[in-house]
């Protein structure tokens, strides 16, 4: 049986012209990671527009119906991999997003206040401790596109688009744009290198596809 795994990252936004998920999404791509033989690999650059984002997600889910969705975004608070275990029904209705628009409520959809990740985090921490790699836990992803589509992915509101498993990870800014950013606030940002965001987000697939197997062979 075929697994099918979809990776998310998000284009450019007003605080980032460029998107670390967006450079690692095209990483993957030139180096489309080995996860077994019966596992399709697939990724996507999300837009940082609540009008659009869901539309591409439904639009992948039509086209390669994954099994599996991690979706990975930008948080310059972030010091490390940050593992989200909690994505809530709501948006902030101050924050435009990349086309300076707001969303239409503060409620994304229909559902409860809250819903978890799917992703095997317990697994997922330990593989990149492993890996002496930074990592977080966190119970709050946000109020902006990042828990968007995190809660939306959830849901299953999205038409066509029903991974079994999903969560999301953010990621601080690579190391090679903090000369980009105005001094004093590239002072007290973390960063990881290029293959540090590469090597974790191999590992956190490996993790994922891994649980996915079990659960199926247990089912």
């Amino acid at each position: 049986m075929t697994t099918r795994i979809l990776a998310t990252g998000f284009s450019a936004f007003p605080r980032a012209p460029v998107n670390p998920t967006e450079v690692l999404m095209a990483m993957l791509d030139a180096a489309a990671p080995r996860l077994g033989a019966d596992v399709q690999f697939m990724t996507s650059v999300l837009p940082v527009e609540y009008g659009r984002a869901p539309a591409l997600l439904a639009e992948t889910g039509r086209d390669f119906r994954p099994d599996i969705a991690v979706h990975f975004g930008l948080a310059d608070t972030a010091r490390g991999f940050r593992l989200e275990t909690t994505a809530r029904n709501r948006s902030s209705l101050l924050a435009a997003d990349a086309a300076g628009l707001l969303p239409a409520a503060m409620h994304i959809c229909p559902g409860p206040d809250t819903l978890r990740s799917g992703l095997p985090l317990d697994d997922i921490e330990e593989a990149l401790i492993a890996r002496r790699l930074p990592v977080q836990v966190s119970g709050n992803a946000g109020a902006y596109l990042c828990n968007y589509v995190f809660y939306l992915s959830r849901s299953g509101r999205i038409a066509d688009f029903a991974p079994s498993m999903s969560g999301f990870v953010h990621v601080p800014f690579l190391e090679e744009q903090l000369s980009a950013i105005e001094p004093a606030r590239a002072a007290k940002l973390f960063s990881l290198t290029r293959n540090q965001l590469f090597d974790g987000s191999i590992a956190i697939l490996e993790c994922c596809v891994n649980a996915h197997l079990d659960r199926l062979s247990s089912a």
